[in-house]
């Protein structure tokens, strides 16, 4: 959950001016809400649904959840945001995500913070696609599986 603000804190310096007014809006509330966040993390981890994948140095996680619309990819978080962890996680991960979402036939989604992600992983992700704005920021990106 400190990865998260560290991320906030990381957000309030790059990108467009809304988007790091938001990601500084965030970092400061981050503090007030924690106790809140803290009942969320908790019930989070505990979800049957959510797998967590760390680097082996547990500098890196990702969180992928099962709902019937197919995987979310959330909680992408590092421990130094902008430092590459969490390219190296992914880079681990997701060729034996996307080949088992494929064999499944299940669609996997999530959102990028900026569209400067979003495009970055658009390129490295075969067959991940923009499909429009984020609930609240970001741009939402989605991954059907491939034919058989």
């Amino acid at each position: 959950m400190w990865w998260a603000e560290r991320g906030f804190v990381h957000g309030a310096s790059k990108g467009r001016p809304w988007s790091r007014g938001y990601s500084a809006f965030l970092a400061l509330m981050w503090w007030p809400a924690l106790p809140v966040l803290l009942v969320g993390q908790w019930w989070a981890l505990r979800r049957e649904s959510a797998r967590y994948y760390f680097t082996p140095a547990h500098d890196a996680v990702l969180a992928l959840v099962a709902s019937p619309a197919g995987w979310h990819v959330s909680e992408h978080y590092t421990a130094e945001p902008g430092a590459g962890r969490g390219r190296a996680l992914r880079e681990a991960l997701v060729p034996l995500l996307l080949a088992e979402a494929d064999r499944h036939a299940v669609s996997v989604y999530g959102t990028a913070a900026t569209r400067a992600l979003a495009r970055q992983y658009a390129e490295q992700l075969p067959g991940v696609v923009d499909v429009g704005r984020g609930f609240y920021r970001g741009r939402r990106l989605q991954r059907l599986p491939s034919p058989r």
